[in-house]
């Protein structure tokens, strides 16, 4: 990133705390950012980034200590689920409401509480001493996640007016992502190995401490402005998508038509059913049902939705596969994980960037389609003696996904009306967790089949068949960029 021209300061008057920011009283509007030295602006994206890399080293660092976790809290397969989807539910269902609060609070505001109790359920986590106590921590740190990464970005628009320098400094940002992608499944498995799969939620705390100082001495306040939440669209949407997600756990550890997976599909079909009435009637939705009527927007949500599910849902099941039917150590599984992460990052930072120029709808379909070949290829993985397919088809997967993934926002924005740009965002990253949640959740429920390997199988036809839907969705919806 190159350094912003630098402000001569004095040594003898330190710069005043980003809080004391001046706002104009009364109407709320947005005030001109703070002119900030060089070392004070680098500082806050630092902790920006570092609060980003926190939350997705935790979820990839985590699929390779599940079965390690299994193994201390005698747990099942449902039980390994809900360690991850517990995370994903509250995060998918905070996001949408997470931009009113930052508007009432104030970017900094919340995401320096969000990191602070993101860092205490982390050491929650890592003390917790059965699994009820290890369910409840993630799901309050899946609470403050969806707190946290909706600030990111507004606090680095705040630290950077200049356009230049933001699309450089979102440029760190999402190399911070790529990043923890490669550094989850290596490092959780040698974490794993050397110090227990608590050592994972352990390292959150001094990270989280030192990002927590440097938001606090050195992120700028954003504006505040008076918004009204949507708590009965907030509390329909979070039943409805909670009782889905559990319905495909219990549904598969119990049986499908068995009493309780049952009830709760019941449940999540009447909470869905007054979601949706409560969005339509309220003056003031989470969700505006407007933004279903055009085609190309609802085709980015299930691409989005697609993504996760094919994506995120495949380490999970690998992660798994790997350590109980090869018995690979957390370590060893991290280190088959490698190619895979590294052509994620190399498609993001190095192909797509290349071929941006050629719009998001080229860039989906041809990203989406190498995803796809690669998942075909797994469908030839067996025992251990396959693991030069495993890691071609693991290599392809993820190549794709770095050169489609980073485009899914752009598709969906040229979908909506800018003035609509942050609620796009927003209702695309929910569905991007929701595809998450319900791919681990299903996906989960197959590995868990007496054949383990026929397991396997369908749970990666499943993910080539997303795929292949993702090609399909935007060779027919997603408008070219010059008729966008």
């Amino acid at each position: 990133m190159t350094a912003v021209p630098e402000t001569p300061t004095s040594a003898a008057a330190p710069e005043a705390p980003p809080s004391t920011v001046r706002r104009t009283a009364g109407d709320g509007a947005p005030q001109a950012a703070p002119v900030r030295s060089p070392r004070a602006t680098a500082l806050a994206l630092a902790a920006v980034c570092l609060g980003f890399f926190m939350i997705l080293l935790d979820g990839s660092a985590l699929n390779i200590a599940l079965p390690a976790i299994e193994r201390d809290v005698h747990g099942s397969m449902a039980a390994l689920q809900w360690v991850v989807t517990v995370y994903t539910i509250p995060l998918a269902s905070v996001l949408l409401t997470a931009g009113s609060v930052s508007d009432r609070w104030g970017a900094r505001r919340l995401f320096t509480a969000s990191l602070a109790g993101f860092t205490a359920a982390s050491l929650l986590c890592a003390v917790s001493p059965d699994l009820h106590v290890l369910v409840a921590a993630r799901f309050l740190q899946g609470v403050a996640a969806g707190g946290l990464l909706p600030t990111t970005l507004a606090i680095i628009a705040r630290t950077y007016p200049d356009p230049v320098e933001r699309a450089k400094a979102i440029t760190v940002w999402g190399a911070t992502g790529g990043l923890a992608l490669v550094a989850g499944p290596i490092g959780g498995g040698m974490l794993t190995e050397l110090l227990g799969w608590r050592s994972i939620f352990l390292i959150n705390v001094p990270v989280g401490l030192v990002t927590l100082h440097l938001a606090l001495r050195h992120a700028a306040e954003t504006p505040r402005r008076a918004s009204r939440p949507d708590l009965p669209g907030q509390l329909t949407g979070i039943v409805a998508l909670s009782a889905t997600v559990a319905y495909l756990i219990e549904g598969g550890s119990l049986g499908w038509t068995s009493a309780t997976p049952l009830t709760l599909l019941a449940l999540a079909a009447a909470a869905a059913a007054a979601f949706v009435t409560v969005e339509a009637r309220t003056s003031h939705p989470m969700l505006p049902l407007a933004v279903f009527r055009r085609a190309a927007f609802s085709a980015s949500l299930a691409n989005g939705f697609a993504f996760q599910f094919g994506g995120y849902g495949l380490q999970f099941v690998l992660a798994v596969h790997l350590q109980q039917q090869w018995g690979l150590s957390a370590e060893r599984t991290g280190v088959h994980f490698l190619p895979f992460s590294v052509a994620w990052v190399i498609g993001t930072i190095v192909l797509n960037r290349r071929l941006v120029h050629r719009g998001p709808r080229f860039l989906l379909w041809t990203g989406a389609l190498v995803s796809f070949l690669g998942a075909v290829l797994l469908l030839g993985v067996t025992g251990p003696d396959t693991w030069p397919l495993f890691v071609v088809g693991t290599a392809l997967t993820g190549l794709g996904c770095g050169v489609f993934s980073p485009s899914l926002n752009a598709a969906a924005l040229l979908a909506v009306d800018p003035a609509y740009a942050g609620l796009g965002s927003g209702v695309l990253n929910t569905a991007r967790q929701i595809g998450m949640a319900v791919g681990v959740a299903l996906l989960g429920s197959l590995i868990g089949m007496h054949d383990a390997l026929l397991g396997l199988r369908v749970s990666v036809v499943l993910v080539a068949l997303c795929f292949l839907a993702i090609v399909a969705l935007s060779i027919a919806y997603v408008p070219r960029k010059e008729t966008a």
